[in-house]
């Protein structure tokens, strides 16, 4: 029997190939390839909806006027120019380069009354940092979307996403709503906001390139089965660590669109796997990691590769003799579905994300410590996904990693928070602002241990648990967290 198990691994071996996403290639010296914002800011050049300057630079992270980005908007969404020579605003100067295009966008985009007593003129302060809610509220009001769901406004409005939401004035959260709503923008890691705060170059093409993507639409229609934030351009990235019990699953939507599984939890939660991805409207997975080969990782992987269209299969070279695991691998050969083996440095994913895995570094007796660490980076965040790793693949990743690679908002805990893994000098590493364990109820193990649940504390992690919390979801803008209902 374990020759046969081992004859039809070699034979899934037999499948592996490789490849990669290559990287942007933008056309501004300051805007290196791996930049978060570089496929936003290419995008957008290639269209001529913004421009850099004369030395080649394009300054992704000054602040935007609000003069540059009436041309932005204007260039975007195809409003037309203005050929009046003469403004509302008394502080335009009618021979500036900039007069046709804010005088386009004066409905959508209005001036501010003075505060100097018997002076009853409108000032547009052309040169001023444009603000957050600036950028929002003239975007949806250009795209001038069904706003209808939101009135009367309820004091409460947004009261639910952002812990700032009375700051942002009244008559201006259904925009703020709906954009909020469609994936446009986002606030901070923090949970606010702060919609007078100035909005950089960088941060207005992601708005930008979302909000019209490369069809120049604002809106396109949904292909089969594709989510409709998904379908009107690049979204933010959004992690789901599924509720699969005393074992691990996480779903993954890319900002590309582009789907990753991580595990697939035991075999009686397969479906509910699958449930909950058909649920998201997703027929396809792009990529699916199995870890390592233990049933509460693996389980459900039959039903999921019966049930997707999956692209490629991920797993590292550990052996197991069960027959889960047997059942997987049959699956694999029956569905000729292209498998990969994993190594450390390898990265299948480059370019507005990144997705690399992390080991295998050495090894080990502990099939736990063949799982495939995974880190996901989307501009400035990272996940990281520690499978069932324990101390010593912690021990060597600091070692050959470093800290600075292994800094996480998000950590999947490894091994379901037991005492053998998420050591304090692993965790100072991460220093990770939220840490998830996926474990089961009741458990007879006793998971998450005391011991852990103590070292993620004083990291400074808030704990979320699947036995307690249920599904956790997460979303990223490449420059900050939110959780996700």
């Amino acid at each position: 029997m374990r020759k046969r198990r081992i004859a039809a691994f070699a034979a899934v071996l037999a499948l592996l190939c490789s490849g990669c996403i290559s990287a942007f290639a933008t056309a501004f010296y300051d805007v290196p390839d791996d930049f978060w914002a570089a496929p936003y800011i290419t995008s957008l050049e290639s269209r001529g909806i913004v421009s850099g300057y004369g030395d080649g630079t394009f300054l992704p992270n000054a602040n935007v006027q609000r003069c540059e980005y009436a041309k932005m908007l204007v260039n975007a969404s195809g409003l037309p120019l203005s050929t009046a020579r003469t403004s509302p605003y008394a502080d335009l100067n009618v021979n500036e380069w900039y007069l046709p295009y804010i005088n386009a966008v004066t409905a959508q985009m209005p001036g501010y009354q003075s505060t100097t007593p018997g002076d009853t003129r409108i000032y547009f302060k052309p040169e001023d940092p444009a603000t957050r809610e600036d950028v929002t509220v003239a975007l949806m009001r250009v795209l001038n979307y069904d706003l209808s769901e939101y009135y009367p406004i309820s004091d409460a409005l947004l009261s639910d996403v952002f812990y700032d939401y009375e700051s942002i004035p009244k008559q201006d959260r259904p925009y703020v709503a709906e954009a909020v709503k469609r994936g446009y923008i986002t606030g901070t890691q923090q949970g606010t906001f702060e919609g007078s705060d100035p909005i950089t170059r960088c941060e207005v093409c992601a708005v930008l390139c979302r909000a019209f993507p490369e069809s120049g639409t604002a809106y396109v229609e949904p292909q089969d089965n594709m989510p409709d934030e998904i379908a009107s351009g690049l979204s933010d990235l959004r992690v789901y660590f599924i509720n699969v019990g005393q074992g691990d699953s996480e779903f993954i939507i890319l900002p590309d669109g582009k789907t990753m599984l991580i595990d697939a939890g035991t075999a009686d939660h397969g479906d509910e796997v699958c449930a909950f991805i058909n649920g998201l409207g997703y027929s396809g997975i792009d990529y699916v990691l199995a870890t390592h080969p233990h049933a509460d990782h693996i389980g459900g992987m039959r039903e999921v590769l019966d049930g997707f269209a999956v692209g490629t299969f991920y797993m590292p070279d550990a052996l197991n003799t069960t027959k889960t695991f047997e059942n997987m691998l049959a699956k694999l050969l029956e569905k000729q579905i292209n498998t990969v083996r994993t190594e450390a440095g390898m990265i299948i994913a480059q370019g507005a994300y990144t997705i690399e895995f992390l080991t295998p570094l050495n090894t080990y007796d502990d099939i736990n410590n063949s799982s495939v660490v995974t880190r996901i980076a989307y501009g400035s965040n990272v996940f990281l996904f520690m499978g069932d790793a324990e101390k010593e693949v912690e021990n060597d990743l600091l070692r050959a990693v470093g800290g600075d690679k292994l800094k996480a908002d998000v950590l999947k805990v490894g091994h379901h928070g037991s005492s053998s893994s998420s050591t304090p000098q692993f965790l100072s590493a991460v220093r990770p602002a939220y840490a998830v364990i996926s474990v089961g109820a009741g458990n007879e193990y006793g998971h998450p241990t005391e011991k852990t649940l103590n070292n993620l504390a004083s990291a400074g992690a808030a704990v979320l648990r699947t036995d307690t919390d249920g599904t956790v979801g997460f979303g990223s803008n490449g420059n900050g967290i939110y959780r996700l209902n």
